[in-house]
């Protein structure tokens, strides 16, 4: 089939899963990946920057030459076992730092298509089960059982991330067919999985999303939710492209700095014609960026639970001195040095 005129031509995946499908690749006796993605139509130069995503069809061509060149049946478990918070771009940041298992169930059915459009995490809740299925765009594809199978095994993983074997559930469902060895499966889930059902979920008992996540970082999974809108509000008064650009940076912004590429592909122009409809509101793409961190970094020192190193991981500086750097241009003095003058 043509993939562009498949109905899902126009669906977009972040490589974060692809590095991820990578990684598990590497297990195996492999000669080249770069190759296989090339088959795929994939540039491997893409899977460098996190930001970048792909077209899904080519990922599930992907998916497709990795599960078959593998030879196992056991190759979305090795995807799941290779999955961090990262995997699921923005939804996995916002999942790790949620206050309880439930708004993380919550944020993942919220927030996956940050990580990709080919599928989508639902959950039902009655009195005693929490249920979360993955549902894939396309469940008549030959690769979705495999596809879809990896997406609950990662989301077990993640959940593990957060609570360790607190989140083990109590039944698994899959679309794939009954496996060779079987008991992979068993030592993976930890509980009773049935095979070649319709769908793709998993039953965790309903007491479970009660569980409070260690270490997550409220204040900064509050600020990161309200820094769009807060920026949205300032950019009432700016001139249109501005806004646009300065709304897509604030979002964009999480240990490194947005792309102007990336930015100027959201805004549907060149990264040339970006920069001409920037100057003739007589501004360019470097002053917005560097306004919109001043502007969010006045606030997160005001938040004295922020450390200057959350403060600078928040604003896209990969390294605390360029934020430093950063910062003592625009006022004159160290992020502390403020935040001092300000408790005064």
């Amino acid at each position: 089939m043509n993939p562009e005129a498949s109905p899902n031509s126009d669906l977009q995946v972040s490589v974060s899963l692809t590095q991820t499908l990578v990684k598990a690749l590497q297990e195996y006796a492999v000669p080249d990946i770069n190759d296989l993605l090339l088959q795929a139509d994939i540039d491997p130069a893409l899977l460098l920057e996190t930001e970048n995503r792909i077209p899904f069809f080519k990922q599930e061509h992907f998916w497709q030459l990795a599960n078959q060149i593998s030879g196992d049946d056991g190759f979305p478990l090795a995807f799941a076992e290779h999955t961090q918070p990262a995997s699921f771009s923005v939804a996995g940041y916002i999942v790790m730092n949620s206050r309880t298992i439930g708004e993380a169930m919550d944020a993942m059915v919220t927030y996956q298509r940050s990580a990709g459009e080919g599928g989508s995490f639902a959950l039902q809740r009655d009195d005693e089960n929490l249920n979360i299925q993955y549902l894939p765009v396309n469940p008549d594809s030959p690769i979705s059982p495999i596809r879809s199978c990896a997406l609950i095994a990662a989301n077990l993983v993640l959940g593990r991330w957060l609570v360790g074997s607190a989140y083990t559930p109590t039944h698994v469902s899959l679309c794939l067919p009954e496996p060779e060895h079987k008991q992979r499966f068993d030592d993976f889930f930890q509980c009773p999985v049935s095979y070649q059902q319709s769908s793709d979920f998993m039953l965790f008992p309903r007491e479970l999303e009660n569980t409070a996540i260690p270490h997550a970082s409220h204040e900064i999974l509050d600020l990161m939710k309200q820094r769009a809108e807060k920026i949205i509000n300032a950019a009432t008064h700016k001139a249109p492209v501005t806004a646009q650009v300065s709304k897509l940076i604030a979002e964009s912004l999480l240990g490194q700095e947005p792309d102007k590429a990336r930015i100027a592909e959201k805004l549907g122009v060149s990264q040339r014609t970006l920069q001409r409809k920037l100057a003739k509101e007589k501004s360019s793409y470097q002053e917005v960026l560097d306004k919109t961190r001043h502007q969010l970094a006045l606030d997160y020192l005001q938040q004295p639970k922020l450390t200057i190193t959350d403060t600078a991981y928040l604003l896209g500086f990969t390294e605390p001195s360029a934020f430093y750097r950063a910062f003592k241009k625009w006022h004159g003095m160290t992020p502390g040095q403020y935040r001092e003058n300000q408790g005064s």
